[in-house]
C-alpha cells in the first residue's frame, strides 16, 4: 500500500507525518485523523478540526514539475497552513 508522506509548516515549525492508504483521497482523510493528534503550537482542537475541515473539502493542487506531489493551503488564525503531500512506493 502506498505511503504518503504530510509536510505542515505553520508559524514557523514544520510538522511532518505519514500514513497509508489506497489512494490521494483516502491517505487525505487518514492524515486528518491523525493532524488532530499532533502537537502544533498555537493551533488548539477547534482550529485544528477547521483546518482539517478545509483539506478535506477543497481537491489539492498538483505541484507542477513534480510526480505524487501535491499542496494545499489555508489561513488558521491569520496565519498561512501549507501543507505538501507526497505518495511514494515501497
Amino acid at each position: 500500500m502506498p505511503l504518503y508522506t504530510f509536510l505542515l509548516e505553520y508559524r514557523g515549525g514544520t510538522y511532518v507525518s505519514q500514513v497509508r492508504a489506497r489512494s490521494l483521497s483516502l491517505a487525505i482523510e487518514a492524515w486528518t485523523a491523525e493532524f488532530m493528534r499532533i502537537k502544533v503550537p498555537g493551533l488548539g482542537l477547534r482550529s485544528k478540526s477547521d483546518l482539517a475541515e478545509k483539506i478535506l473539502r477543497d481537491a489539492p493542487t498538483t505541484v507542477d514539475g513534480l510526480i505524487n506531489t501535491w499542496c494545499s493551503s489555508a489561513l488558521v488564525r491569520g496565519h498561512l497552513a501549507l501543507i505538501h503531500f507526497t505518495q511514494t512506493e515501497e
